[in-house]
């Protein structure tokens, strides 16, 4: 069916459309557009949020804490795909200001350790992978864990809750030992 043109356009619109489209002005008097009373209120609005959340936007430290949060889980499941991928123990160090992933020193210690030998960090960056954590930011509890060939994880107990506090709120993780799973809470 072709549209027909002419008039005010009105035949080609079905008809139970026509109770739901508003075609009259907006205003009695024929012009269309938004009274003041309307744009104030709507600059008022505007300007409350903008209040509200200016403040968070520009506070670094809670984009510091977010963004170490999630170097931190990346880094815990980086652990658990290095011994899968590798076939070795990985250990994991979280102490109340950072931490640092650590294999053992030969393939021949895969599994009885000592884990003392910083992995070494994927971006290039740094013989070790260790980060520090941002003035004000620190972990809670601090954990010493391993990740086994298979990925599961040595954690007690298990599950193992990991907080990051400071930086505007506290934000934490779950690490479960039986399938190695590290899950953002």
């Amino acid at each position: 069916m072709k549209p027909q043109t002419g008039g005010a356009g009105l035949e080609s619109v079905p008809p139970f459309f026509l109770g739901v489209v508003n075609i009259e002005p907006m205003h009695s008097d024929g012009s269309k557009g938004f009274t003041l009373v309307e744009l104030i209120a709507t600059l008022v609005i505007i300007a409350l949020i903008a209040a509200v959340s200016a403040p968070r936007f520009f506070d670094i430290n809670v984009f510091q804490q977010q963004g170490f949060f999630d170097e931190t889980i990346s880094a815990v499941r980086y652990a658990q795909k290095y011994a899968v991928a590798t076939g070795c123990t990985v250990r994991v160090q979280i102490t109340s200001n950072g931490f640092t992933l650590y294999r053992p020193a030969s393939v021949g210690a895969c599994t009885t350790g000592p884990y003392n030998t910083p992995i070494a960090d994927p971006s290039g960056n740094a013989t070790g992978f260790s980060r520090a954590a941002p003035s004000g930011v620190t972990f809670s509890p601090t954990a010493n864990f391993t990740f086994s060939a298979n990925g599961m994880a040595s954690v007690t107990p298990d599950p193992t809750t990991i907080s990051i506090n400071g930086g505007g709120g506290s934000r934490s993780f779950t690490i479960y030992g039986e399938t190695g799973f590290v899950k953002r809470q």
